[in-house]
């Protein structure tokens, strides 16, 4: 079961959003300091119960797509992908009708080759698809819903947006996603890394 897949107990608590106390961006009333990131970022609330109920494909599970992100562990297996090759790591995307482009933003956390062939044979959502390897996954910024700072309300026809770190929106959006830009991007052919995928996959993570 991939890692970053959400499960049937894994159900958003409630939280009521309100101005910040700074009158800048928006805050839960009842906020705590594991609500934020180390950027500031406030992130949408999410139980944690990996493995129980039933898997919700293709729904992520809004924190361990950040520690994958953030980490850079295999979206499938959990495994640490620097482990694997320090130089350069794994994606594979959905297909847009374009190769992975230079400074491509996505909130896919990469795979390692194993988990590839994997992913593209039993994963609809990736059935077509189009893969780089990447040298420089740089961390970009969020998707989320973007909050109105007159009513404190989801903005009317957006659905989640991308705002970059260095967007004073940045304040006013609830975080779902962690938001890569891949730098030194090589297109390549998920069928021709069989010769990598000699070995399993590494030890799974612990759940999260």
């Amino acid at each position: 079961m991939p890692y970053v897949t959400a499960w049937s107990t894994e159900t958003h608590p409630a939280a009521t959003v309100v101005l910040h106390r700074s009158g800048q961006g928006i805050g839960y009333a009842d906020e705590t300091p594991y609500d934020r990131d180390s950027d500031g970022v406030l992130w949408i609330r999410q139980a944690i119960a990996q493995g129980a109920g039933k898997a919700l494909f293709p729904t992520v599970h809004a924190l361990r797509q950040r520690r994958a992100i953030s980490r850079m562990l295999c979206q499938v297996c959990g495994a640490d992908t620097l482990e694997q090759d320090p130089e350069r790591q794994l994606f594979v995307l959905k297909d847009v009708g374009r190769p992975v482009g230079e400074g491509e933003l996505t909130t896919a956390a990469p795979v390692c080759p194993p988990c590839a062939l994997i992913a593209v044979t039993h994963c609809p959502h990736l059935r077509e698809h189009v893969a780089a390897w990447v040298e420089r996954p740089v961390s970009w910024g969020v998707a989320g819903v973007l909050y109105d700072p007159r009513t404190l309300l989801p903005v009317p026809g957006e659905d989640i947006v991308q705002v970059g770190y260095d967007d004073p929106a940045l304040r006013w959006v609830l975080a779902t996603r962690h938001v890569l830009s891949l730098q030194g991007c090589i297109a390549v052919d998920v069928n021709d890394l069989a010769a990598l995928t000699t070995k399993s996959c590494p030890a799974q993570a612990p759940p999260l």
